[in-house]
């Protein structure tokens, strides 16, 4: 069975093809043949799948004829940054970031850190990866070091903030990054145990209750996105974290088709939409010399940050542009906008709602989730839960 990998690896069912350790092991066996038997990065995050799956990876890649280096739990930034700082000729984090714990996948970067716009160079080696002799396998001294290095060094002194982990990747280093720079830390969503990542905590479910907290950092399971709250403010996604990083800039600021309609009002011609996807969204930026771009979801990307989204990254960016301690949220004003997921359908073109919701003045996004087995569908505009049932309900069914 062919393996499907895209600009962000590839995602599915934790122990189902290629998620399993058939697929696992050929895909390092490929990895070592693209690297040409060079160094590999390897991260994982804390689902129950992670551990064993890159433990069969790294036999891939040695057997590859490759030198794996393996970085344990760690950020899938932690995972660009090394390779970006050393010799590695790329890496690869095995995560379904948001994804609940059965889901599992492999994310691919190359040498500069940052994940490949061309993969074909990887995936014809899928077909038939060939072994290798000389392939060994190490443990990295210092894994985080250079993800450490390219944070801000803002202090945080007296601050009291919530950190919000989601019992994920960031779980073992974000709290230490955050002490060290002053702040005094409470934990929500630090304990995983293989099976609760990303559930019913972080970036995805944020805490309300700050619990005398100045501040909450949520990350997801692999800490590439984040989002805020903020005691005057409440949650603040992507599109709020865009507006307070560019609000007082001139230049082009990236954000996808999913970006909220307030975000245009308020940037104007400043605002370029891409699509979905951080691959897209750093394309997007390279072609208009954008210095920040994002998406609602709160992958943001910055010319003069890390190689790949990472979430305590922006959060500490935020809290630099915060000058007196406040986030500087308001200025614009969120459109209403609904969100629906809907499994086993397809999306037929001409659908008679997505045409009526449009004629009656809604923005309608229709799409196949690249993470999930999913329909998302997104409409924008004064009656728009009301209109994303609608559309919703019409979807014909996929069995």
């Amino acid at each position: 069975m062919s393996i499907r990998f895209g600009t962000d690896g590839v995602r599915g069912t934790a122990g189902t093809w290629p998620i399993d350790g058939s697929g696992a092991r050929l895909i390092g066996q490929a990895l070592a043949a693209w690297s040409g038997q060079g160094q590999i990065l390897v991260g994982r995050d804390t689902r129950q799948s992670s551990e064993p799956l890159s433990a069969i990876l790294i036999e891939g890649l040695v057997a590859g004829g490759a030198t794996a280096i393996d970085l344990g739990v760690v950020p899938t930034a932690a995972v660009s940054c090394a390779a970006a700082a050393g010799s590695a000729a790329g890496g690869v984090m095995i995560t379904a970031s948001h994804n609940p714990w059965t889901d599992n996948g492999f994310k691919v970067v190359g040498a500069s850190g940052y994940k490949l716009e061309d993969t074909e160079p990887l995936t014809r080696w899928f077909s038939d990866p060939p072994s290798g002799p000389g392939g060994q396998s190490m443990v990295a001294d210092e894994p985080l070091g250079p993800w450490r290095a390219a944070l801000p060094p803002i202090r945080l002194d007296g601050r009291r903030i919530l950190l919000d982990a989601a019992h994920g990747a960031g779980t073992y280093c974000a709290a230490a990054v955050l002490e060290a720079r002053g702040a005094r830390v409470a934990l929500r969503g630090c304990a995983p145990d293989g099976r609760n990542i990303n559930d019913g905590v972080g970036a995805l479910h944020p805490p309300a209750d700050l619990g005398g907290c100045d501040l909450a950092i949520a990350l997801d399971g692999d800490a590439d996105r984040v989002s805020l709250t903020d005691p005057s403010h409440g949650i603040l996604d992507g599109d709020d974290l865009l507006w307070m990083l560019t609000r007082h800039g001139s230049g082009p600021v990236v954000g996808t088709v999913m970006s909220n309609g307030g975000l245009e009002v308020a940037l104007g011609s400043r605002l370029i939409r891409a699509p979905v996807g951080d691959a897209n969204v750093a394309a997007a930026m390279a072609a208009h010399s954008a210095p920040i771009g994002g998406e609602p979801s709160g992958h943001l990307l910055f010319q003069d940050g890390m190689p790949t989204s990472d979430g305590l990254y922006t959060a500490l960016r935020v809290l630099t542009a915060a000058s007196d301690g406040s986030l500087p949220v308001d200025g614009w004003h969120r459109l209403p906008q609904a969100h629906r997921n809907v499994r086993d359908v397809t999306c037929p073109d001409g659908l008679t709602e997505i045409t009526a919701a449009e004629a009656a003045g809604h923005r309608v996004l229709v799409r196949a989730s690249g993470t999930e087995p999913v329909i998302r569908v997104m409409v924008e505009g004064d009656a728009a839960e009301d209109w994303a049932d609608r559309i919703a309900a019409a979807l014909p069914s996929s069995r």
